[in-house]
């Protein structure tokens, strides 16, 4: 069975119990490859050092939007939500995201969140956009 849409969860740093189900989401910038030549300069040196399959930090940015699903819904329903996000990810706190692959398989990457939850300017009557950005391996 193929699945229609990718979940993107986030767990708290042992991977059991589910912190965060990103809704609506319009882009993200993963799967990335998590393989990288790490390169270590020196201060006074000359050179530098090469550390083959290392990984480097990256930013994981999600973007989506909150939604008014039903007539009974308003304002006060987009600010709860946004309430939701920002206490479920707090800031300098080690998770790990799951990013669906397929029914059973994902991709994982241990996250941070370390700089604030962006709400690009709406007036909130019928939706609100957020912008989540994540930092990978710093943990």
């Amino acid at each position: 069975m193929a699945i229609t849409k990718p979940y993107i969860k986030l767990y708290d740093s042992t991977g059991v119990v589910l912190q965060y189900t990103f809704k609506y989401v319009q882009s993200i910038n993963a799967p990335q490859t998590p393989r990288r030549t790490v390169e270590i300069t020196g201060q006074r040196g000359k050179g530098s050092l090469i550390i083959d399959g290392g990984q480097d930090v990256w930013d994981l940015i999600i973007s989506g939007k909150f939604i008014i699903e039903d007539a009974d819904e308003g304002y006060e329903d987009l600010t709860a939500d946004i309430d939701a996000m920002e206490s479920a990810i707090q800031l300098n706190t080690p998770y790990i995201i799951r990013i669906d692959k397929t029914a059973v398989t994902y991709y994982e990457y241990n996250v941070k969140r370390i700089e604030p939850i962006e709400y690009p300017e709406s007036l909130r009557i019928d939706s609100q956009e957020y912008i989540c950005r994540l930092r990978v391996n710093c943990w």
